[in-house]
């Protein structure tokens, strides 16, 4: 799992809408064991919020605020 990969979820994820791992895939065009990995990654670290029930996946919101403060300073 490199940075860059997870560097490109996180700008897919930034814009705070749910999105299911069908539609990460496709944008980020990574086969699914690879979108797996990493959204566990994610997950474990609070990077993102998983809505288990109806299976999608968003951005934190702390780490969208942080990651948007660094993007344009």
């Amino acid at each position: 799992m490199t940075t860059s990969k997870i560097a490109r979820i996180l700008e897919l994820l930034s814009n705070e809408q749910w999105y299911t791992l069908k539609e990460i895939q496709h944008e980020i065009k990574l086969n699914e064991n690879q979108i797996l990995q990493i959204i566990r990654f994610l997950e474990e670290y609070n990077f993102i919020v998983v809505d288990e029930a109806n299976k999608t996946i968003r951005i934190e919101g702390n780490v969208r605020r942080f990651l948007a403060t660094n993007i344009t300073s």
